[in-house]
């Protein structure tokens, strides 16, 4: 957000020192290039640089001097030159505000009057400013400088086209090039001032709607009209008929099309496959490759669920490592990890394809057993057990003690299977480690 008002500050900033260059330099001291750009073209007029001014002006007083609303005041400005303007063109009238500032007798229309299209685009900028921050009309504000924008954009293409062409539109035949080149600036920097409106937020965003705006927005605004300049250039050297000219320009851009699309599924391909292998990252444990606690969790709650709602069996086993921090002192913290990647691989390799195995801490292991019972967890713990004892891959003989909990239809949560899983562990400590403990024979407790 602070490069889109740093943005917004420098659009109306150049705004003002543009209009002060055309109003002092171009109708003042009389430099032609100052007022139009390119000799030949339309001039800015007087009136448009000061509404223009005024705008420039409005946009900075509205984002950063708002709290005693003296914009309103400037910014009724530029909306009364546009309504009176057209209020001029709609009645032929004249209402004596064209000629206040300079007198222009080469030009052919009156030197203060901005074209039809000005004045609008000027009017909508200026109700935009003026509601902007209202938040029942903020969609109001998008709406009006997305069609400033427009009505902007096409003015500028019909200069690349050829500025004759453009003189025989009545709405446009006096707009300057300088003119089109600010308003179409101050339009976008209307929709990024505070509020942002939402398509600049959505280009700007981190996400995939962002990604895909930077990616293609430039290309699919300036591919069209620069292909198009190049077509009617080649024309013009006879490189094709003119009846020919729309059948390339339509089959260029079909295939501009295409290529856009197929660029987009290709981001959107490599976009999806970084978060996938994001999200397998963020529910693995880094030391053992076994999913970590979130995906204990999330697999424990949905098969908890599925047990309970259609009355099938499920157990769980609780899995730590004898005196480790024994084995991590003597040894250190490399053979530590070691000892936790080996334990790990042997619980792997006595479960099923439908079963979880997860690092639940330090050096605690989790085993989700679905589809089975107490017995059939008892027999699972206890070869676990052996496969640790008689590892032969460690520096000393490793055990293991083993909690296992089954549910039961008084258990109303998956934390209480946990729970019990937890009690029974610690019963196997208790009573000497190296050995499976079950909450089978635990005392009867209240729900969870």
């Amino acid at each position: 957000m602070r490069y889109l008002a740093a943005f917004v500050l420098a659009v109306a900033c150049m705004t003002v020192l543009s209009v002060c260059l055309v109003l002092v330099g171009g109708w003042i001291y009389g430099i032609g290039p100052l007022k139009s750009i390119v000799p030949g073209f339309s001039t800015m007029k007087p009136n448009t640089a000061v509404a223009i001014g005024a705008l420039g002006i409005t946009l900075i007083l509205e984002q950063h001097w708002s709290k005693g609303r003296a914009f309103a005041w400037v910014g009724t400005l530029p909306l009364s030159i546009a309504l009176v303007t057209l209020a001029e063109y709609a009645f032929d009238w004249d209402a004596g505000i064209d000629q206040l500032l300079f007198k222009d007798s080469a030009s052919a229309h009156a030197p203060g009057r901005p074209a039809a299209a000005t004045s609008v685009m000027i009017l909508l900028l200026s109700v935009a400013l003026l509601i902007g921050r209202r938040d029942g009309l903020r969609w109001l504000k998008t709406f009006a400088a997305l069609c400033t924008t427009m009505i902007a954009w096409a003015a500028l293409t019909g200069f690349l086209f050829g500025p004759q062409a453009l003189r025989q539109v009545p709405a446009f035949n006096s707009v300057a090039l300088p003119t089109a080149a600010l308003l179409l600036a101050l339009a976008m920097a209307v929709l990024a001032a505070k509020p942002v409106s939402e398509p600049v937020r959505t280009a700007v965003g981190s996400g995939i709607g962002g990604v895909i705006c930077r990616w293609l927005l430039p290309a699919a605004t300036l591919a069209p009209p620069t292909f198009g300049w190049l077509l009617s250039q080649g024309g013009q050297m006879d490189f094709f008929p003119a009846q020919f000219d729309w059948a390339v320009y339509s089959a260029v851009t079909t295939f501009g099309s295409v290529g856009l699309i197929m660029i987009l599924a290709h981001r959107i391909t490599l976009i999806d496959a970084a978060r996938t292998a994001a999200t397998e990252l963020s529910r693995h444990d880094g030391l053992t490759g076994l999913a970590n606690r979130r995906a204990f969790d999330a697999f424990l709650q949905e098969n908890f669920s599925l047990s309970k709602r259609h009355g099938h069996p499920l157990s769980l086993l609780w899995v730590d490592i004898d005196r480790f921090k024994r084995y991590n002192d003597a040894f250190g913290h490399p053979a530590g990890d070691e000892l936790l990647k080996g334990v790990g691989a042997k619980l792997i390799s006595i479960a099923r394809a439908t079963d979880l195995v997860a690092r639940v801490g330090g050096e605690e292991f989790a085993v989700v057993l679905p589809e089975t019972d107490a017995e059939g967890a008892q027999v699972v713990a206890e070869r676990a057990r052996r496969e640790v004892e008689r590892a032969s891959g460690f520096l000393r003989q490793v055990t293991v003690s083993v909690g296992v909990a089954t549910i039961s239809a008084d258990m109303a949560s998956a934390a209480r299977l946990v729970q019990e899983s937890d009690r029974a562990l610690y019963r196997a400590k208790r009573a000497g480690r190296n050995r499976v403990a079950s909450n089978a024979t635990l005392p009867a407790q209240s729900n969870a």
